[in-house]
């Protein structure tokens, strides 16, 4: 199964991330976010951080999952790649994730990620035997 796809818009990037299960989506979505940041560079699994997030509603869990990682990849100059989501209910998540620091001659030649927007979000829960899928406007 793809992980994720970017579909057109006229300004920001749309990704649409797939998943066996929610949280395997979730990670998808972190993926596809640096893979715009660094332009499809690859990114070592080295350094390993963790962020939790709470929220009212699953749309605010998504959104705010990946605020940190934007919050992490600018504070802490780093690139992330590898992400295990776990849902504690419905309203928080915990996400483990593991990546390397930011180097431009490596990293550099994707589009920096301003901000999550709920604009023509998407969250697909997938019955028995279908795939889950969530969707995002990244603002570049």
């Amino acid at each position: 199964m793809k992980r994720y796809e970017f579909k057109e818009h006229t300004a920001d990037i749309i990704a649409r991330a797939y998943g066996d299960t929610l949280e395997e989506a979730f990670a998808a979505a972190g993926r596809a976010m640096f893979d715009i940041i660094t332009g499809g560079s690859k990114i070592r699994a080295i350094d390993k951080h963790e962020i939790k997030v709470e929220s009212i509603d699953r749309e605010g869990l998504l959104v705010g999952f990946l605020s940190e990682l934007i919050v992490l990849h600018e504070t802490d100059n780093v690139v992330l790649d590898q992400f295990q989501v776990a849902f504690d209910g419905d309203l928080k998540l915990t996400a483990v994730c593991l990546g390397e620091p930011f180097d431009p001659a490596r990293h550099g030649g994707g589009s920096p990620v301003k901000g999550v927007s709920y604009h023509q979000m998407e969250i697909e829960k997938g019955g028995q035997g279908h795939s889950c899928h969530v969707q995002v406007l990244f603002d570049v």
